[in-house]
Formats: C-alpha cells, structure tokens, sequence
C-alpha cells in the first residue's frame, strides 16, 4: 500500500512542483511530446513558398489564425500576407468559398482613399476590381417643398441633391481580390469552423474548445477536433460572435432592410427614370410616404411611427436595386412590413416588379459597447463593436481599422516566441482599433443612433434635412466616422464635435432641435458620463485597451520569497535566483 505523507509535506511538494510556473520562468516547458500529425485537416495553402523570418514558432502551427471569411477576416489575412515579412497565417471557416451575401454600397471618395491605402500595403485594386457599379451623384426625398422646408398635407417632393459620387461594391471581385484562389492564395485556408463559445472573460465552452496557453492560443476544430495553435487568433465573425463579449447588447438598435434585385415596368418606368428616381444617380433616402401609408394593408399609424426609407441603386436599363430600410429600431421592423411598404411605395410611383433577380434580407446589430477588455481573443470588425451606431455603415469603417490592427500585428510578432505575451499582445491590437480618441468619437455616435431610435418619421425627415444642410465636410465625416477616412478631421477631436453638434442644431427644425437637447439631457443622466466625455476636456480620456493586462505587473507577487523557497526545494541556486539563497 502506498505510504501516506503528512498534509504539510504534501503541501510543500505541491508548492514546489508549481512554482516554476508561478515564478514566470520561461525555461520551464512541459516535457509531453507535442502531437504533429496535421491529417484530416481540409487545408488549402498558396502555391508561394514559406519563407524564413516571421515564421511560426516551434510551439505554434501558425502566426495568426483569423476565424471567419467575410471581408473582415479575408482582408486581414490578404494585408498580413502581403507584408514585407508576412506571418504564417491561417483563414478559419467551412464557409469559406461561399460567395459573400449582403450588398456594400460606400461613398466614392472613401473607397477611392481605402484603395490608396490597401495599395501602398501590396494589396491594390479595391478601386480597379472591387466596384460593380458608380454614380456622378446622389439624391434624397424627405417630404420638402421647392424652397427646402418639410411639408405635409401634401408632403413635398423635392429632390435634394447631395453632390457626391457613390458606389456598389462588387462582392465578388472584393473577395476574389482578397481570398484569391487556390494558386495565388499567400495564407492557408482551413475549411473548418473553431469549436466553442465564451461564456465569461476568457472562459470558453465546452471545456478544452479553447485552451489559452502562456504563449500560444490553442483552437479545437469542429468537425476533425483536430487542435490549432498560434501566437495570435482574430476574430472576424460578426456582430453576434460566440468568441467575443460584447457588454450591453440590449441597448443595441437593429438596422432592418427587405433588398430587392428585379426588372421593372409601368407607367412609372421611362428611359432617364424608375418612378421619381433618376437612372443617372443612386438614391440615398426616400423618408416620403403620406401617399401610401394606407394602401397594401399597412398601418398608417405603424408607418409613421416606426419609420423606413427606400434605398436605391439603377444597375441597368433593366436591373434596380431597392431596399426598403429601418434605419435603426428596438425591436427592429419586421421584414414582411419592409417588403409590404416597398410595394407600396413603388406602386404609388407607377412601378411593378416583373421579375426578382435576387432578395436580400439585411439585419444590422447596431451600437452597444465596445469589446469587454482583457479578452485574448482579438476581434476584429462587426465583432468589434466597429459598425456605425447611428447609420449602420461598416465595410469601410472595418477595412480601414485592418490597416492597424496588421500593423500592430506584425509588431507583436517581433516578440521572441519565449517571450510573447499573447494576453499584453491581444489588448494592444485591440487599442489600436479602439484607441482612447476613437471610443470618445463613437460615444457621440451612439447618442445619435439613440436619438434616431426615438423618433417618428416627421423626426428622421426633420433630422436629415437638417444634417445634408451642413456642410459636406461636417456631413460627410459623421457618415464615415473614422481616422483615416475622408473628411473625419470635421470629427476627431472633442472641440470638433462640439463644433459640428452647435452648428447642426441651428439647421434643425425647431421641434427636432428641441427634442434633441431634452434627448442630450436625458440620455447623460440615464447612461453616464461618456457623452459629455466625448464632446468636452473635463473627463479625460477612456482608459486604453493597451491596459487592460497591467495587472499583471503585480501578479508574480513576492518574487524573492518564492525564489528562496526554490532554492530550498532544490530546484534552483543562490546563483541562478539572484540573492534568494542568502536571505
């Protein structure tokens, strides 16, 4: 029978066999052997060969593993692998040939500036191979009469004219650019999803999906349960991540919007126009709808209570795109009232659809807080948080914060692979995305995606014909919102917004203008501080992502005592503990 040890003795030999771990020494590794067999992982790899420098360590199967293939994630790994020194990098996800579904549409200036800056990264042609179709200008109806005042009774039906080139995004030319094919592709992509789900900071499960290492990030795969290691794992999939936690979800809006590709007919279609909407340009909003509120079964109190926008783009003499658009709403519209209201309202401009090419059904988590810190997984566009909170813009908000956040990358990457510390790693990628500047901006957004939620549709057309009154500058940085893209100096810093939220008040109808004040009041005193954070100096700066592992310069404890206590076990010398041994 086996002997039994006195509980202190038993203690002592636990205290002994931990610590090492404890004292953070980086010569201790576990002496199991680690499993290579790589069999049974569907993996596709870019006919370039590997080279030496930032290569996977010895301890990991990858530099960054990205999970997810939507543009997000596929833009990621293009910029990494296309670096002066690029990481082995792995694109994780079954769906990873799968065409990409919503529909982009971007201003032309910010797509033109995003591909002079993928370009100068050595991925250019988001311009040349990413754009399906352009327009010279932009249009939108908010029910104002000839001399720009909202009417009612008749609503008015004036065009607003914008002065700003648009564009549709082609999604299969920006994937192709981006995910390449199987010969020219520079990354791996393994086509498996990542088992598991966070269920508290850095707690996944099942049990052992995902296992956070000293250095590396181990990964299961679902399908082979296969295990992935790498220094750094991103994730890219979406607003509604399992890897990522996002506090305050139920103050989310949702961005609801019934798509809809077809042929057309009727009185309504001529040769320069579908209904009111000119062929030549892309129309933006189109708040009207006294005229048909009533028809096609609908509330006339729902619909200008819970308001929508039809959202236009003429691809062709034959081919439109509509998309009948809740801006933002808790609870959001239902996609049957979207689709019953753009029959409606295309009906009462003389227009039938004849044929559906393509329906597109478009949900947009909006607003909430940014990614909770300390998190190892780092997430990158919708699961950051990086969607507009008033306007639900994010394919150029996502692509330009990649531009940093592979720059940061391949900084942490220069770490020893002894030295790596993946947690300090994980906050300091994140901060470059969410800097201090960057939180304080978006703060001011989600006021305005709040303010929007509450207001009826004599509010949103009240809202915006005062917005487009602004200067393009003012108006156009808001919409876009990010360092980097067009026009945000109108936007960056906290006088600037304060600037921009005084002038906007005075082109704002009275009644708009007064409900917005009551709304800064009301929403402060609800929500806290941070509103008045971003648009004064009197609160400081948030707190940096780059902070959230300095706890752990405190968390060796009494590195002395527990250095002695080595010597005394045996496992070190006076020598290798510095003075331990003498104290």
């Amino acid at each position: 029978m086996g002997r039994c040890l006195p509980s202190s003795t038993v203690a002592l030999a636990t205290f002994c066999m931990l610590l090492p771990l404890a004292a953070g020494w980086s010569d201790f590794k576990p002496t199991t052997p680690r499993a290579t067999a790589r069999r049974g992982l569907r993996l596709r790899s870019g006919s370039r060969p590997w080279q030496p420098g930032l290569a996977a360590s010895s301890e990991c199967d990858y530099d960054v593993v990205v999970i997810g293939a939507g543009p997000a994630g596929c833009s990621l790994a293009a910029l990494l692998a296309a670096a002066k020194n690029p990481p082995k990098v792995a694109l994780l996800s079954s769906k990873a040939d799968q065409r990409w579904i919503p529909n982009y549409g971007c201003w032309t200036e910010e797509w033109a500036q995003l591909d002079a800056m993928y370009a100068a990264r050595g991925v250019p042609g988001l311009m040349a191979k990413g754009v399906d179709s352009q327009w010279p200008d932009t249009d939108c109806f908010f029910g104002e009469d000839a001399d720009g005042k909202l009417a009612s009774e008749p609503e008015g039906n004036a065009r607003r004219t914008l002065g700003r080139a648009y564009l549709r995004v082609s999604r299969a030319g920006l994937k192709r650019l981006f995910y390449g094919d199987d010969s020219s592709r520079a990354y791996d992509v393994i086509k498996e999803d990542a088992l598991g789900a966070v269920v508290g900071t850095n707690v996944f499960a099942p049990y052992g999906s995902v296992r956070l290492h000293p250095t590396p990030t181990e990964l299961t795969l679902a399908a082979s349960q296969r295990k992935l290691k790498a220094r750094v794992v991103v994730d890219a999939t979406g607003a509604e991540s399992r890897f990522t936690i996002r506090d305050d979800r139920d103050k989310e809006g949702y961005q609801i919007a019934y798509g809809l590709e077809c042929t057309v007919a009727g009185a309504g279609v001529t040769d320069t126009h579908v209904g009111d909407y000119a062929r030549s340009k892309m129309t933006l909003f189109d708040y009207r709808s006294e005229v048909w509120r009533t028809t096609n079964g609908l509330s006339e109190s729902k619909v200008i209570k819970e308001p929508t926008f039809n959202y236009v783009m003429p691809l062709s003499q034959d081919v439109v795109f509509f998309e009948e658009t809740s801006l933002v709403a808790n609870p959001g519209v239902s996609f049957q009232e979207c689709k019953d209201r753009l029959t409606a309202r295309l009906a009462s401009q003389g227009v039938a659809i004849t044929e559906v090419l393509e329906e597109e059904f478009c949900y947009i988590p909006m607003g909430g807080a940014v990614p909770r810190r300390g998190q190892r997984l780092v997430p990158v566009g919708a699961a950051a948080g990086v969607v507009h909170p008033s306007t639900g813009y994010q394919l150029g908000r996502c692509l330009a914060s990649n531009v940093d956040v592979c720059a940061q990358i391949l900084d942490e990457l220069q770490a020893p692979a002894a030295s790596f510390d993946p947690d300090g790693a994980a906050g300091r990628i994140l901060g470059r995305t969410w800097t201090p500047q960057a939180i304080r901006q978006r703060n001011f957004a989600l006021f305005g995606g709040d303010f929007l939620m509450q207001q009826d549709v004599n509010g949103l057309k009240g809202f915006f014909s005062g917005f487009f009154k602004l200067d393009v500058g003012m108006w156009a940085g808001f919409l876009a919102g990010w360092k980097d893209l067009p026009y945000n100096e109108f936007h960056a810093g906290w006088a600037a917004r304060i600037v921009f939220g005084v002038v906007f008040l005075t082109k704002l109808p009275f009644n708009v203008a007064f409900s917005m004040v009551r709304a800064i009041v009301g929403y402060t005193l609800a929500e806290g501080p941070d509103l008045v954070q971003s648009v004064t100096p009197l609160l400081g700066e948030p707190a940096p992502f780059s902070a959230s592992n300095d706890f752990k310069a405190n968390a060796a404890g009494d590195r002395r005592a527990k250095n002695e206590a080595a010597v005394m076990c045996g496992f070190a010398t006076g020598d290798e503990t510095g003075d331990a041994g003498k104290q």
